[in-house]
């Protein structure tokens, strides 16, 4: 055998022997570790969608920072010692990779896919909130998805959402536009540009108070609502993501989650009687 085939089975069995060491070592750490060590919960924010969150005086507001001022709490208490909350500002677009990046500890209101299950840890469900049509003065082709789905319609999107997979499951002759952020789509319809802004229902009674171009909000038959929660990383232990689902479900069998949200949307001073009948979160 030639020492230059010797040296390179020789290498071979080493990166053998260091890869399963290398897979142990590249495994994220704990997410309840690095908590309970920093005594700090990373919350990430979508900014300015009342009744999600918004700033008021100065300081955040909406049923999400709530929902993170409560877990916080419940951490506190398991973890012994005071836990605070750092707010971390992402987008529905960059969200995913900054949760996979251990930017943000956790995220709420978060739809479920199988795609998202993938690449993060996801809880709940905590909330239902349906899908709907935010339309622009003088356009109101009916109440289901098959009236808004015709060739000359042009309705807007928000990238990344679940409201946006909805409207291209459902709008297939539509012209769809897609942006990145709600202020886009909103001006999208304010120009008339897009005829109308699909998205949930939640997010269209402030751009419904926002935006006088807009005429009316449309609860769209057959009616999706989609279940929402959360999102943390995936780790080596699990057990954040493993509490977080226990506080979640008790979370939301409690009540809390209807009352928050029910708060946040009065505080935000946006219209309850909006609300279609019997609307349950």
């Amino acid at each position: 055998m030639t020492l230059a085939r010797l040296v390179g089975r020789m290498i071979v069995a080493c990166m053998l022997f260091a890869l399963p060491h290398a897979r142990a070592q590249a495994q994220p750490a704990s997410v309840w570790d690095q908590i309970a060590k920093s005594q700090v919960l990373h919350v990430g924010l979508i900014p300015n969608r009342p009744p999600y969150q918004w700033e008021k005086d100065g300081k955040n507001a909406g049923f999400a920072i709530t929902m993170g001022e409560d877990l916080a709490d419940a951490l506190s208490k398991a973890m012994g010692k005071p836990v605070r909350i750092d707010y971390v500002t992402t987008t529905w677009g960059t969200l995913v990779l900054d949760i996979q990046a251990g930017k943000i500890d956790v995220f709420f209101g978060m739809v479920a896919s199988e795609e998202r299950k993938k690449a993060i840890a996801m809880f709940g469900p905590m909330y239902s909130v349906p899908v709907v049509a935010v339309n622009r003065e003088g356009f109101q082709p009916g109440d289901t998805w098959a009236s808004y789905d015709t060739a000359g319609a042009r309705i807007a999107t928000i990238m990344g959402t679940a409201d946006e997979a909805a409207a291209r499951q459902f709008l297939t002759h539509a012209t769809l536009r897609s942006f990145k952020s709600l202020a886009e789509a909103s001006l999208d319809v304010s120009s008339r540009n897009s005829d109308a802004m699909i998205t949930s229902l939640l997010i269209a009674l402030d751009a419904k108070r926002k935006n006088p171009v807009f005429a009316n909000v449309t609860l769209l038959q057959p009616v999706q609502a989609f279940p929402s929660g959360g999102g943390s990383p995936k780790d080596a232990d699990g057990h954040f993501a493993a509490f977080t689902q226990t506080w979640s479900e008790q979370y939301r069998t409690s009540g809390r989650t209807q009352q928050v949200i029910m708060e946040a949307i009065e505080q935000a001073g946006l219209s309850v009687k909006d609300l279609p009948r019997g609307v349950q979160f």
